[in-house]
């Protein structure tokens, strides 16, 4: 799977404009700190058409929070805003600490927060284990009305990080990419 292709197609597209907003407030009070949002399951608006960017944030934010992962990184928060008030991508980083550490277990928790927000997994998760046989790096697209997350764990010494991108496929289609490409 080309993994590389989902980050690279995200670096390039952090200032492609497609016409609609994200206060970005949201992700830097939710996570685990954020015990009111942690029960919240997003409301899906009426409708078969594609999700707002609104509501993809607050479904990876309270995901997240509802599977006592990290809340969303401030500064990687207003890093990812800062390349453009708009674009085709909504993302979440959980860095794990010593007070809320991140895990495999808590990665897969948050998989599943989201599924019970309506995301489908889309395609085989995929897995790298280290020479002790524990897995170190574990990613799953997830599907929705529009939408394309790429969850990915990765574990560290320091902590590991829950991140979850999430890709507009009309606005990558729009831009020439392709959203979420992941093979």
């Amino acid at each position: 799977m080309k993994w590389a292709a989902v980050a690279t197609a995200v670096i390039a597209l952090g200032a492609v404009s497609c016409g609609t907003s994200d206060s970005g407030t949201g992700g830097a009070g939710s996570g685990a700190a954020s015990a009111s949002a942690s029960a919240a399951v997003s409301p899906r608006p009426a409708g078969t058409g594609p999700l707002t960017r609104e509501v993809v944030r607050t479904d990876l934010d309270t995901s997240a929070a509802a599977a006592g992962a990290p809340a969303n990184d401030p500064d990687y928060l207003r890093t990812s805003e800062a390349a453009s008030a708009v674009s085709c991508a909504v993302a979440f980083k959980g860095f794990g600490t010593d007070a809320v550490p991140v895990d495999l277990a808590r990665f897969e928790a948050t998989v599943r927060e989201l599924g019970k927000r309506a995301w489908k997994e889309a395609g085989k998760a995929e897995q790298r284990k280290d020479e002790k046989g524990e897995v170190y790096v574990s990613k799953v697209l997830l599907e929705q009305r529009g939408w394309r997350v790429v969850a990915e764990y990765r574990g560290a010494p320091s902590g590991g990080t829950i991140g979850l991108l999430a890709f507009d496929n009309a606005c990558m289609k729009a831009h020439g990419k392709e959203a979420g490409s992941v093979g």
